[in-house]
């Protein structure tokens, strides 16, 4: 089923030893556009204790009572390789995580789809091209909370930003981004647009390109965050988006 992270980060995340914390973030790669790790804390305000859970840890979510148990233990937590002295987390610092974890890292493993994935989007999804500097960086992965907020460039104007980013939770891949209009338009809409639809992302620029022109967003289904993303959305969305993409 299709997640909105925005609303995932509102739920306690809970230790198998039943200790509670607060979800903070997610990180995705940038490779492939797939979320890599929670970021967590167990402390308090005075003394903040934040970890990252690799996905590999993440149990199914309790949807009704907003908990999201990880299979994890308060002495792995306390034993994890401390983050705060590696921001941004580099490939080392990840190095140092799956030793800790004993887990082997995901950019040896090959991409296959998911069996209970759902139809739509098409997989393997494409992955919009990364505008930097490869030699200033020593990490692919990226956070929600970084890229929430991008503006989105469409082929003749801006058209809103990133207002949440939705997952599929049989493999935690991002598929869409919801795009707020409010700022641009004269009244508020969201829509979503697939990742494939992206053409180019700035980091520096905050910043997403996408083939579409503006009357296609304006003219675009609207996203309901209070309704499922069903396949009967997602079919039409893919019709409509389908007849408007620039060739």
């Amino acid at each position: 089923m299709k997640r909105s992270l925005k609303k995932i980060l509102e739920y306690k995340v809970l230790t198998n030893d039943k200790t509670e914390g607060d979800i903070k973030d997610f990180l995705f790669d940038e490779k492939r556009w797939t979320i890599r790790y929670m970021k967590a804390d167990f402390g308090n305000f005075f003394s903040p204790e934040k970890v990252l859970v690799p996905k590999e840890f993440l149990e199914a979510p309790d949807w009704q009572n907003r908990f999201f148990p990880i299979k994890m233990s308060n002495d792995e937590i306390d034993k994890c390789p401390d983050l705060d002295d590696h921001q941004p987390v580099s490939r080392k610092y990840e190095e140092m995580l799956f030793e800790h974890y004993d887990l082997k890292p995901y950019w040896y493993s090959a991409y296959t789809v998911p069996i209970a994935s759902s139809f739509y989007p098409p997989r393997p999804l494409k992955v919009p091209s990364a505008e930097i500097d490869e030699n200033k960086l020593d990490t692919i992965l990226r956070s929600f909370e970084e890229v929430k907020g991008y503006h989105i460039q469409a082929a003749d104007g801006k058209i809103g930003h990133i207002e949440d980013i939705i997952v599929d939770d049989d493999d935690w891949q991002i598929v869409y981004v919801v795009i707020d209009t409010s700022n641009w338009l004269p009244w508020s809409k969201k829509v979503l647009i697939a990742i494939d639809w992206m053409e180019t992302i700035s980091y520096e620029k905050r910043e997403v390109k996408i083939n579409l022109h503006t009357e296609s967003i304006k003219n675009a289904p609207e996203y309901d965050e209070s309704q499922t993303i069903d396949e009967s959305f997602e079919k039409t969305l893919y019709d409509f988006y389908s007849a408007s993409l620039i060739k």
